[in-house]
């Protein structure tokens, strides 16, 4: 009677501890991942994180993307993006991610940026949450079951390069006995290999030391890829801004000029002064 209890109870323990059944099925996989530089800034990258997920054996839906925008190690930002994709058993179902993200945070960062050189190291990592259709088994209903799909790629970029004001050249004319005209050629050089965009090109100029032109060029221009944007300043000297004097400065032939500009770009300024003397051609 003794040994007859003690193997039911031997029975009922191995049923509690017998693990649950669970439908053999072909798990979903992501075997494509690709990601994507769209454009970059001095400040900020936009990018396109792109992967197709192929269904197993059963229908799936790709409910939503957690992620880490990783720069040399360090995490700058994470994120949700709800995605609600579906696809039958069998099938691919391609997802994309689309982001701006700043990698640049302050001026001392991008001068500390320009300071070292060399490149960065770009990375998106993170998990896709799907969940499929677990069809029923034996004494087990059908149900749902989320699986964690884990993605990673990076992305190798030049480091951003702060850009500089120069003066490229400058030409100067005599209007008539008491006027002249200069017209200063500014330089915005950009070493990047993307585009950048300038907030502005404030300037003042003098001539024979007075102020005849100040304002503001260039407010959105563009400068393209490793080149260098060319600014016109036009400074007028005549009786409306020297009197009488224009004409005995004229006539000397020669104009001192003092040119200051300054640049303003992304979390960036930069001032450039410029002066000297430039003789005037004589009178015919």
């Amino acid at each position: 009677m003794k040994r007859s209890m003690l193997s039911l109870l031997m029975v009922l323990a191995a049923c509690k501890t017998a693990p649950e059944v669970v439908a053999d099925v072909a798990q979903p996989t992501l075997p494509q991942q690709d990601f994507v530089i769209v454009t970059q800034s001095l400040t900020q990258v936009d990018i396109k994180y792109t992967g197709t997920v192929i269904a197993g054996d059963e229908a799936l839906s790709v409910e939503k993307a957690a992620w880490e925008f990783v720069v040399d190690g360090t995490v700058k930002r994470s994120g949700e993006d709800k995605l609600n994709l579906s696809a039958a058993a069998g099938q691919n179902l391609a997802f994309e991610l689309d982001e701006s993200l700043t990698y640049v945070k302050d001026e001392e960062e991008l001068k500390a940026m320009d300071a070292r050189g060399g490149s960065l190291l770009l990375a998106m990592r993170g998990t896709l949450f799907v969940t499929i259709v677990v069809p029923a088994s034996g004494d087990q209903p059908a149900g749902k079951r989320t699986v964690e799909l884990p993605f990673a790629k990076s992305k190798e970029v030049k480091t951003p390069r702060l850009p500089h004001l120069k003066l490229i050249d400058f030409e100067a004319g005599r209007f008539s006995e008491n006027e002249v005209q200069a017209v200063f050629h500014v330089g915005v050089v950009n070493p990047n290999n993307f585009q950048i965009s300038i907030t502005g090109l404030d300037y003042t100029a003098q001539l024979a030391g007075k102020e005849v032109s100040k304002g503001t060029i260039g407010a959105g221009d563009r400068v393209s890829a490793a080149s260098t944007g060319v600014f016109d300043i036009t400074a007028t000297m005549n009786e409306e801004t020297h009197a009488k004097e224009a004409a005995k400065i004229v006539k000397g032939s020669v104009i001192p000029y003092l040119l200051k500009s300054s640049l303003r770009a992304q979390l960036y300024s930069e001032e450039l002064e410029s002066k000297g003397d430039f003789k005037l051609k004589a009178s015919k």
